[in-house]
């Protein structure tokens, strides 16, 4: 092959790659076309529920942490705030504390795990990827000693029927992450902290200069993010009816694995919530396809750590 014939084929490759939706979205069909082939059950109405109920707690988490990931940071805490909300949320509510304060202490505890974070990251100017990594540890210990390392069932009609209920025929949990995902794309989209947030991302030294308040826009970075995966715990915890110390284990891989697949740039500055919401998509399809399939969980996380590799490589192509 001539020079000019590979400078003629990267011409018509390269806007592919540039466009990473399209790139996913042919990805995703060619993904559920291979599963529904080895497994004919793939298109079973619960088959497909399971897969839109997988989406919503791994999309909720991954779109803030797109948001974390376009201001220069990682939270690596995530799938342990989940835990630790079930379990907070479990323990009120067996202790008869009502569901209004079963919430607010599920709430207060996901969100300051986050302003902890941001902490650490904003004040001290650690890095994210330490200080995540510690927390991670600590909270996922938390709720060992509160359950001994154990799950609790619990009973609350309103909490099963978020779990399990519809609304419209929509099931609730996929209400909440549509939810989550329009009010997070319109605070990135139009608002001044949105702003501040690709800002901060592209340079930070750049944006503090310029009068952004980097401590201030990093602790509301860390702190939504914890409170996200506060209801990503509460609405696992509402599908299963337990609360559970070794819950969400990997979901941190998850939604790095929807992020980065969906554009989102490890640098930060760069990032849409459109390509999270497919990213997230090819996950769960990913993942339910292999669990149908009986795959062994040390293969799935090597086909998830490809899959990134994979990603990072076209991102860098791209850019």
């Amino acid at each position: 092959m001539t020079a000019e014939m590979k400078k003629n084929l990267w011409r018509h490759v390269r806007p592919w790659i540039s466009g990473y939706l399209p790139m996913l979205t042919l990805a995703c069909i060619g993904l559920i076309v291979v599963v529904s082939f080895l497994s004919p059950g793939f298109f079973s109405l619960d088959n497909v529920k399971d897969i839109l109920l997988g989406t919503a707690v791994i999309g909720i988490i991954s779109f803030g942490m797109t948001m974390v990931l376009i201001s220069g940071d990682i939270d690596l805490s995530v799938g342990s705030v989940v835990a630790f909300s079930s379990v907070v949320l479990c323990v009120s509510l067996n202790a008869d504390l009502g569901l209004p304060v079963a919430l607010l202490l599920t709430a207060a505890g996901a969100i300051a795990v986050g302003l902890v974070n941001g902490f650490f990251v904003s004040v001290l100017q650690i890095n994210s990827f330490i200080i995540t990594l510690g927390t991670m540890s600590v909270v996922r210990g938390l709720g060992y000693i509160i359950l001994d390392g154990t799950s609790e069932p619990f009973r609350h009609p309103v909490v099963r029927f978020i779990g399990s209920g519809a609304l419209w025929g929509v099931p609730v949990p996929i209400c909440f992450m549509v939810a989550v995902l329009v009010i997070l794309w319109f605070v990135l989209k139009y608002t001044q902290f949105g702003r501040n947030v690709y800002a901060i991302g592209n340079n930070r030294e750049t944006a503090r200069l310029s009068g952004i308040s980097v401590v201030k826009t990093k602790l509301l970075v860390f702190g939504i993010m914890g409170l996200l995966a506060g209801v990503a715990g509460f609405l696992l915890a509402a599908q299963t009816r337990t609360g559970s110390s070794t819950a969400g284990q990997g979901y941190e891989l998850d939604a790095l694995t929807a992020v980065i697949l969906g554009g989102t740039s490890l640098k930060g500055g760069q990032g849409r919530l459109a390509g999270t919401a497919l990213g997230t998509f090819f996950v769960a399809v990913l993942l339910t396809g292999q669990n149908m399939l009986d795959v062994n969980y040390e293969h799935q996380l090597v086909s998830k750590g490809i899959i990134i590799l994979i990603a990072m490589a076209l991102a860098r192509i791209r850019t």
